[in-house]
This record gives C-alpha cells, structure tokens and sequence, in this order.
C-alpha cells in the first residue's frame, strides 16, 4: 500500500541510506579510485532525489532541473578528476 500522507518519507530514507553507504565505502576505500568513483556517483544519485523530489522539480521546471543536474555533474567530474591525475603522475 502507497503511503500518501508523507510522499518525501521514502525519499529522505533512500537518501539517508545512500549517505551512509557512502561514507561506509569513504571509510574504508583507502584512496582506491574504484571506490572514489563510487562515492561519487552515489553523491550524485543524492544530489539527483534532492534536485527532483525535496526542490519538486520532479513535476515541473525541466530546464531548472537538467541545468541543477548538469552543475553538479560537472562538480563531480572536477572531483574526479584530481585522484585520476595523482594516480596518473603517481
């Protein structure tokens, strides 16, 4: 049965889910990049239920959503960018 009394309750637990796996796998990754790049990605699935469900662009200005996205996306391509290049010259 669909709760409809509290429609962002299973957003806000998915994503307190997610901040906690992330900082799991942040905890233990020991500066591996598989696991940078999945904290990362994780950050942005977070970003993502934020942008869409708690901002509720979900429904409605698509244009605000895609650019909100696109920003954060290429914040996280930056982060990635740094543990790519240490490696690299490592």
């Amino acid at each position: 049965m669909h709760d409809t009394r509290f429609p962002i309750l299973r957003t806000f637990i998915l994503v307190l889910i997610l901040a906690i796996g992330g900082a799991t796998i942040a905890t233990l990754s020991d500066g591996n990049l598989i696991a940078i790049g999945t904290v990362l990605l994780i950050a942005f699935v977070k970003a993502r239920f934020v942008i869409l469900d708690f901002m509720e662009l979900r429904h409605g200005q698509r244009g605000m959503a895609l650019s909100l996205l696109a920003w954060c996306a290429l914040l996280l391509l930056v982060a990635l960018a740094r543990p790519l290049l240490v490696s690299y010259l490592a």
